[in-house]
This record gives C-alpha cells, sequence and structure tokens, in this order.
C-alpha cells in the first residue's frame, strides 16, 4: 500500500509540473518541437507521390529508384 501511495504522489506532482501552452508560451513550444536542420536532411529528396510517375522519370534519367513502402497512404492521407 505505502508502494502505491508514493506512485500516486510522484504522478500527481509530475501532472502539477505539466508546463501550459498559451499564447506566451508558444513561440517555446515552436522552438522545441520544430526538426534541427540535421534531422530534415530527408526533405531534400526530390520524393514522388506516384510509383509510375517516379518510373518512368528515373528512366529517363537513367537513374535508381528508393521504393519506400510502409502500412498506410505514404503521405499520411488516411
Amino acid at each position: 500500500m505505502g508502494r502505491m501511495l508514493s506512485l500516486l504522489a510522484a504522478a500527481v506532482l509530475t501532472l502539477s509540473d505539466v508546463p501550459s501552452v498559451d499564447d506566451r508560451t508558444l513561440a517555446e513550444w515552436r522552438a522545441r518541437i520544430a526538426p534541427a536542420e540535421n534531422e530534415r536532411e530527408w526533405s531534400s529528396i526530390g520524393w514522388r507521390a506516384s510509383f509510375w510517375a517516379a518510373v518512368e522519370e528515373a528512366n529517363a534519367a537513367e537513374k535508381p529508384i528508393l521504393l519506400w513502402a510502409m502500412n498506410g497512404h505514404p503521405l499520411g492521407c488516411t
């Protein structure tokens, strides 16, 4: 029982320390959340939304294709 009370007290103290997001702190939160430049390198790749268009473009340029396959729509449009 004592351990459960300790965990509950720790949870309450943690919840009371949660910073708020408001007009005053919004810029600070955006700076914390925004990816650093070295985390955005993937965006410099010329991604294509259509596989066949990429095949045609790669064939014309005689370049390889990176196929990124995942579960769900690759643009997050579900």
